[in-house]
């Protein structure tokens, strides 16, 4: 056994958490001058931007310059903006507030805002190696987990490409579960089959260890358990969920996500499917796919997950259920025609996926192109039909 990786330095979760933001910044020795990087109507319309506005005086912040552009799929151009502007404000550290898309954008800036060019100079196979400005990462949905990754995830042209590096990783990570009272019902559902997504991925992923498998289990079983009253309202339930969100954050950050994310983002950007309901339209395939190839490891999630069986078919029928269920709960979409996706459309799909090579070579078992095809035609009928 064998890992490497970077954490925040820093990990608060408690309800009411945003307000200990002053004491987060002295502790870690930040000020001068904040970017709060953040979408245009959350924040607002909830009041926490004059909120966090106002946590930042009161921590002596000598400037707050807020950043107010991101878009549900940030782009390059919007990142090197923010970079550019960050690089002429002399920004010392930036606190990213939002979904996934928040805290990716607020990553690029702080990339290209200290290295300078555009963010498109780092995407991989390029890894960040230069010091970037700290963040501090407050999440607002329970799905991403990127307040603890040293991934962002970025639009550019009809695709989407990753910048990684242990640089990326938040210097703070704060969840607090009181913003999740604002969240719409089907933006937590496709949030938490994000979370759950990469639950799953990160178990089947080349570098899964007994650390990462942890991980994974927990985050999976924490969703799988509280999944329908959090959906509900239930503010502890949707807490549980902030908390897997996290914990499967964790998972990917020492491993990372594989067929199932090279697949679901051509659905992003071709057909702006939310990408956690990309994802979840191909977990079934997944499942399937490591009966087939991988059926050792399928009954040792099972073990992991309270559902014991020495035979992977039943370990397999026993996970289905359980996201067919939750699928079912929040009205989900269940298949690529439900979604608009023609029959036409399907080879285009697998070669958009397979371009994904770090996703697709980074299963256990690499599934070949025949592979592919198989998961794109079931998941075009729908695997719960």
């Amino acid at each position: 056994m064998g890992f490497l990786g970077a954490l925040p330095r820093l990990l608060l979760f408690e309800r009411g958490g945003v307000e200990k933001l002053p004491d987060i910044i002295s502790e870690l020795g930040l000020g001068g001058s904040c970017m709060l990087v953040t979408g245009r109507k959350f924040a607002r319309s909830s009041g926490y931007l004059d909120k966090l506005r106002g946590l930042l005086e009161s921590a002596g912040v000598s400037k707050v310059i807020i950043f107010d552009r991101v878009e549900p799929n940030p782009s390059a151009g919007i990142i090197d903006d923010g970079g550019r502007i960050a690089a002429e404000h002399g920004i010392d550290f930036l606190v990213g507030f939002g979904g996934g898309s928040a805290l990716d954008t607020a990553k690029g800036i702080a990339v290209v805002a200290t290295g300078g060019g555009s963010i498109t100079n780092y995407f991989y196979p390029v890894e960040v190696k230069h010091s970037t400005l700290p963040i501090i990462a407050i999440p607002t949905t329970c799905g991403t987990g990127s307040e603890v990754t040293k991934y962002a995830v970025i639009s550019h042209g009809c695709r989407k490409d990753v910048v990684l590096g242990n640089g990326l990783v938040p210097i703070a990570a704060m969840l607090d579960a009181e913003v999740l009272r604002y969240l719409p019902k089907e933006v937590l559902a496709h949030t938490a089959f994000d979370a759950l997504s990469h639950a799953i991925e990160s178990y089947f992923h080349v570098r899964s260890n007994e650390l990462t498998q942890m991980f994974s289990a927990e985050a999976m079983r924490t969703i799988l358990e509280n999944f329908m009253q959090a959906y509900d309202g239930d503010l502890d339930r949707r807490e549980k969920l902030l908390y897997a969100s996290m914990v499967a954050g964790l998972a990917i950050n020492f491993s990372g996500a594989v067929v199932v994310h090279g697949l679901g983002y051509y659905l992003t950007e071709k057909y702006n499917v939310p990408h956690g309901l990309a994802n979840a339209l191909f977990l079934p395939q997944l499942i399937e796919y490591s009966l087939e190839k991988m059926p050792g490891k399928l009954t040792m999630l099972c073990s992991k997950l309270g559902m014991a069986s020495d035979d992977p078919y039943a370990c397999a029928r026993m996970i289905l259920q359980k996201l067919d269920e939750l699928h079912r709960y929040a009205g989900l979409p269940s298949s690529l025609c439900e979604i608009g996706v023609p029959e036409t459309e399907l080879e285009k799909l697998v070669d958009e996926g397979l371009s994904y090579r770090r996703n697709i070579e980074s299963c256990i078992v690499p599934p070949n192109r025949e592979d592919v095809e198989r998961m794109v035609r079931s998941a075009f009928k729908g695997a719960y039909a």
